[in-house]
């Protein structure tokens, strides 16, 4: 009888430990796939640390390093940095956004020029037949400036491609005698003579005219990621007005301006080349048409030389 109370009562025991044991083994389990299930999420975080979203021509990307967060909005970069101050928000300086520009080609053409001009009689002559001698001109005095949109550019590599723009250029050229021009009942032009006893202080001919230049452009790679640039092309140009202006005194100072076409061609291409460090350029343009329609005047071709200040850096 002793007995079989004695197994009734170590029964419960027996299956309090069996019990004990699969809850053990059940935890040992849970714990595996808890480790597993944490070292699954680290590896998809560390994949994810990098997230990009192209939205149009705009990038846009945060990326975890440590404790930085590096925020990419376009060409802008914010870094947010925890410390034991809390967050900090860094804006990246513009040396940096420099070093980090978008890598493609950018040609360096359109913005501001500046240049002396002259004419050429033949190539490469600038003396004028005797009876041209009234187109002789003081090139000290006679420059062109010319202004240009921002370029296109075309790349067939990072420092390889095609530059193009669209541009205005106004041209004086001050007469160096005591003479203007003007165009007689035929259209030919010929030398205009102040009255006597009447000396210019001032004569000159004003072209303005519409360019287009294509160039070809080869960048030389320097530290810091600048460049020595170096293009080549063509330019046309369409005439867009013209006049001559004099002043002069006859006890009082006087000033004569008069518009005409003077017989100039309407169109005209040529070569233009530059070379320069950056933003800054020397340029050179010469065009192979003839100031003037043919047998209508002397026989001409317009060249400048001079600097250029580009908006691409």
């Amino acid at each position: 009888m002793w007995i079989s109370i004695a197994a009734i009562l170590t029964l419960p025991v027996l299956g309090q430990e069996d019990n004990l044991q699969k809850l053990e083994t059940l935890e040992n389990n849970n714990t595996i796939k808890t480790d597993s299930l944490h070292k699954n999420i680290r590896e998809e975080r560390s994949k994810r640390d990098t997230v990009e979203v192209k939205v149009g021509d705009e990038l846009f990307s945060v990326k975890e390093i440590g404790d930085e967060t590096r925020i990419k909005i376009g060409k802008k970069e914010f870094r947010v940095v925890e410390d034991n101050d809390g967050l900090v928000v860094f804006k990246n300086s513009a040396k940096d956004s420099h070093r980090e520009k978008i890598e493609k080609f950018q040609g360096h053409l359109g913005g501001f020029e500046l240049a002396f001009n002259s004419l050429l009689t033949d190539f490469w002559s600038t003396t004028l037949k005797p009876g041209d001698n009234y187109f002789d001109l003081n090139t000290a005095r006679s420059y062109t400036w010319n202004f240009s949109l921002p370029c296109l550019s075309f790349g067939f590599t990072r420092h390889f491609g095609i530059a193009s723009t669209l541009g205005i250029n106004f041209n004086k050229y001050r007469f160096d005698g005591n003479n203007s021009i003007a165009k007689d009942e035929n259209g030919v032009i010929g030398p205009l003579y102040p009255d006597a006893g009447i000396t210019y202080s001032k004569s000159k001919l004003v072209t303005t005219y519409a360019t287009l230049p294509v160039i070809l452009e080869a960048q030389i790679p320097f530290p810091n990621d600048r460049t020595i640039n170096i293009g080549a092309g063509v330019i046309g140009a369409a005439k867009l007005g013209s006049h001559t202006k004099v002043v002069y005194s006859d006890g009082n100072k006087e000033r004569e301006k008069r518009k005409d076409d003077f017989s100039l061609n309407t169109f005209r291409w040529g070569a233009t080349g530059r070379v320069g460090y950056e933003f800054f350029q020397i340029y050179g343009t010469c065009y192979f048409t003839s100031m003037f329609e043919d047998g209508k005047g002397p026989e001409l071709y317009p060249f400048e030389i001079g600097i250029a200040f580009t908006f691409n850096n």
